[in-house]
């Protein structure tokens, strides 16, 4: 009609969106539609509602003429249009006419009959529109009614509504079994009332409050209670909630929460028993989380550990744990979070809040379902066993130890024994084992009673353990028979002093209640090679060397010997040839260097005993020292190397000392003031300049008359220094009753500095000398990191292979001169 009325080939009414151009009906275009940025109608649409767009010529329209619907198909020329309203007060639509031939004008008559042909468009669409949606309101009105019907039937909950007037609208068939009322009494505007005067009658109200059941008979709206519970007479717990409408009326639901309450009260009940239990439990119950973090401990911990339970909150097991303890935890805990173990019982060491270790025993179980995060993930109980330790721990000392002497016994000696030689073996380190037995025990046993000689068993194993070092093991095999384990020997000798140091303290009196007797020990010593792995033959070698030191006049030492007549051979043609050397002036002096540990000054040198055998070679000092001593040789043997260390001395420089060491059996024999001036004299040396070293075994022996003879030569401006301190019981008491001008700390506590047990020893004797206006000599320095730490403690002088091994006169000369070098 459009076409014909305005005599063009095109016509068409379009609906636009955000992207293109639908034509809801055309005439003479072929297309479906177009993009909406090249329509035409995008620029109708945004005029006034029914303004019409006129394009006489789209050629000479600037907007137009490059347009593809112009350029090509379908070659527009001539455009009008109108938009139209399709009800969503928006131009949506229009109504437009087009040609392919350009026109020289559109009258006025025209562009109303646009308009009225357009407004009637938007009057045809729209009257549709209405029209359908009025279908979908009925569908969908009808479907809603379906789909509540459905919803209410369908839920579990009873559901109830009443309008303003107090009549049921809507309800399902489920509300009618929860309030126990017949199908009957609900329908659409069936009065409420009847409702609630069926169920007062039925007794539904009977056991309520007063209030609540006032206002559930009576309906009474100032009483009304929107949410509260109440047991039918069958027993069902029906929860009801009550929701005012806006424009009047209530809607009600009812519940069935009989199963959910039955369940809550066999869970509080179970959580009664179960906090019943954990809070007078003895053992610490535990609930954690998945970081090890605590979220429940019982009361318990406030006996078995000291704390509050709520100190404990928070808190993880490890923060308490015990440091040696931790990683096995730490192993334990890693294997069971991931699957490898279920469950955890271990003992371990919990801190108390006092400071100490409790012994506990502790289960721990990871929950089967417990995911990482702060859920209860584990429950652990923790049982105090200290006294069960204590008991366990009882019975093994006593598997393993005397019960008289507390020593360990011939089991723990022989697993002692066992590691000695394993880790000889690893570290290429020696080791001895001494056979001890008590001499003129059985008299005193006999003569005083059993008792006295328990009473003479312990106070020797006190003595003699308080002799030997804390890494070494001493055993009571049984009646008055000892055994003894050295470990960590640098030589041989060191088994040979300790049994010299063990022989003097056991022959010191002992008082049994009033009655001083005394005995002696005879031990016998053999030294461990690294071929001996046999713990029977080394114990069989000790056992022979004991017989000989008791053959030998008893409370001596001897060592082992694979042939004893090759070995008294040997020991006599050593004693000759010493003879011989000391005719024939074969022994020598080597000189060690003591030096500021600050500097590297030379302070003094060592004089050591040194014997070049024309057959053997270099004889060392533990061979051929205790031989000179037993024979007396040493005697002029002494008085040689004084002689020879002061002559040596009086060519240095004036402010440096020279040590001697000395025997006991010069101290004792007369004559030792005289043989110390004769040396001074001869070489013209100081007295002050002259230091004469004691060991405390030389001190064991007749300790009177030699504090004597040391004040004598004291007296004489002599200095004295106690050797190798720090080895013997006594050293202590010596230091009260001789004031020594130095202490020289044994090399034992040198090598072990690093250890803190032997840092503190060297802090304290450095202490001890400081007060008592003592110089300190560490010896046995031989590495940087023990000099480092020796300076740290306070020692001022050093000796060692670090700083020089002994050196000949030529050689001593020369290193004085470098060090004077050094410091200029």
């Amino acid at each position: 009609m459009a076409a014909a009325l305005f005599s063009v080939r095109s016509a068409f009414v379009s609906q636009l969106d955000d992207t293109c151009q639908w034509f809801l009906g055309r005439e003479g275009l072929i297309l479906p539609g177009t993009q909406r940025e090249i329509a035409f109608c995008d620029h109708t649409i945004r005029g006034e509602a029914h303004a019409p767009l006129i394009v006489l010529d789209t050629r000479r329209d600037p907007r137009f003429a490059a347009n593809p619907l112009v350029t090509g198909a379908p070659f527009l020329r001539f455009y009008a249009g109108m938009s139209i309203n399709l009800g969503d007060g928006t131009h949506a639509g229009t109504v437009c006419i087009a040609d392919t031939v350009p026109r020289d004008g559109f009258s006025a008559a025209e562009v109303r009959r646009l308009s009225d042909l357009a407004l009637f468009v938007e009057a045809t669409l729209r009257g549709r529109a209405a029209q359908s949606e009025a279908r979908r309101a009925h569908n969908h009105g009808e479907a809603s009614d379906s789909l509540l019907r459905t919803t209410l039937e369908s839920m579990d909950q009873g559901l109830l509504m009443t309008d303003a007037e107090d009549r049921v609208r809507i309800f399902n068939r489920r509300v009618a079994t929860l309030m126990g009322v017949p199908e009957e009494l609900l329908y659409d505007g069936a009065p409420f009332a009847a409702v609630r005067a069926y169920q007062a009658e039925a007794g539904e109200f009977a056991h309520l409050p007063a209030a609540l059941r006032a206002s559930l008979e009576r309906g009474a709206p100032e009483a009304r209670i929107s949410d509260y519970e109440h047991v039918r007479p069958n027993g069902m717990v029906l929860q009801v909630r009550t929701l005012p409408l806006p424009y009047g009326g209530l809607v009600r639901t009812f519940t069935d929460v009989t199963a959910r309450r039955a369940a809550e009260s066999a869970l509080r009940a179970s959580e009664a028993r179960y906090r019943l239990l954990a809070e007078n439990a003895n053992d610490v119950i535990v609930l954690g989380d998945f970081n090890r973090r605590r979220l429940y401990i019982s009361p318990a911990a406030r006996i078995v550990f000291g704390y509050e339970p709520e100190e404990l909150v928070g808190t993880s097991l490890d923060e308490f744990c015990h440091p040696e303890d931790a990683q096995a935890l730490a192993e334990h805990w890693s294997r069971m979070t991931t699957g490898q173990e279920s469950r955890l019982v271990t003992c371990l060491r919990h801190r108390h809040k006092d400071g100490h270790y409790v012994w506990i025993e502790a289960s721990l179980r990871v929950l089967p379902d417990a995911q990482a995060g702060d859920g209860v993930s584990y429950v652990a109980t923790l049982r105090d066993v200290s006294a069960r330790r204590e008991a366990e721990e009882r019975v093994r000392h006593m598997a393993l130890h005397d019960a008289l002497t507390g020593l360990p016994n011939r089991t723990l000696f022989r697993d002692r024994l066992d590691q000695a030689i394993a880790h000889g073996r690893r570290a290429s380190t020696g080791f001895a084992v001494l056979a001890c037995d008590l001499d003129r025990f059985k008299a005193v046993n006999d003569s005083l009673g059993h008792p006295a000689g328990d009473a003479l068993l312990r106070a020797v194993a006190e003595r003699m353990r308080a002799v030997l070092r804390p890494y070494d093991t001493i055993a009571r095999l049984g009646g008055d028979e000892f055994a003894i384990v050295l470990t960590y020997l640098d030589h041989p000798r060191e088994a040979a002093g300790l049994a010299e140091r063990l022989i003097a303290a056991v022959s010191e009196p002992i008082d049994l209640d009033g009655q001083s007797v005394e005995v002696g020990v005879s031990i016998g010593v053999t030294v461990a090679m690294e071929r001996d792995h046999d713990p029977d033959e080394l114990f069989k070698r000790a056992d022979i060397a004991l017989y000989e030191a008791k053959a030998a006049g008893r409370n001596t030492h001897r060592e082992f010997e694979p042939d004893a007549g090759a070995r008294i051979a040997t020991r006599g043609q050593l004693v000759l040839d010493m003879k011989e050397a000391i005719r024939r002036d074969a022994f020598h002096l080597a000189y060690q260097p003591v030096v500021d540990a600050a500097t590297g000054v030379v302070l003094s040198f060592e004089a050591l005993m040194r014997w070049r055998h024309s057959a053997k070679g270099d004889v060392v000092p533990s061979a051929f020292i205790p031989i000179a001593e037993e024979t007396g040789m040493i005697v002029p043997l002494g008085a040689w190397a004084l002689q020879e260390a002061c002559r040596e001395a009086a060519h240095w420089p004036g402010s440096i000392r020279v040590a001697v060491n000395v025997s006991v059996v010069q101290l004792r024999r007369p004559g030792i003031e005289a043989t110390v001036l004769s040396a001074l004299a001869a070489s013209g040396l100081p007295a002050n300049r002259l230091k004469l070293e004691v060991t405390e075994s030389v001190l064991m022996q007749d300790a009177e008359a030699v504090i004597a003879c040391l004040h004598r030569l004291r007296a004489l401006g002599v200095r004295i220094a106690l050797d190798d301190f720090g080895t013997g019981y006594s050293s202590l008491s010596y230091l009260r009753r001789f004031p020594f001008d130095q202490i020289k700390i044994d090399r034992a506590f040198i090598r072990d500095i690093a250890d803190p047990d032997a840092a503190a020893i060297v802090r304290a004797v450095v202490g001890i000398g400081e007060r008592l206006g003592m110089s300190i000599v560490a010896e046995g320095v031989e590495t940087r990191e023990q000099l480092d730490l020796v300076r740290r403690e306070g020692c001022t002088q050093v000796q060692g292979f670090l700083f020089s091994q002994p050196l000949t006169p030529q050689e001593a000369r020369a290193y004085v001169q470098t060090q004077e070098t050094k410091v200029a």
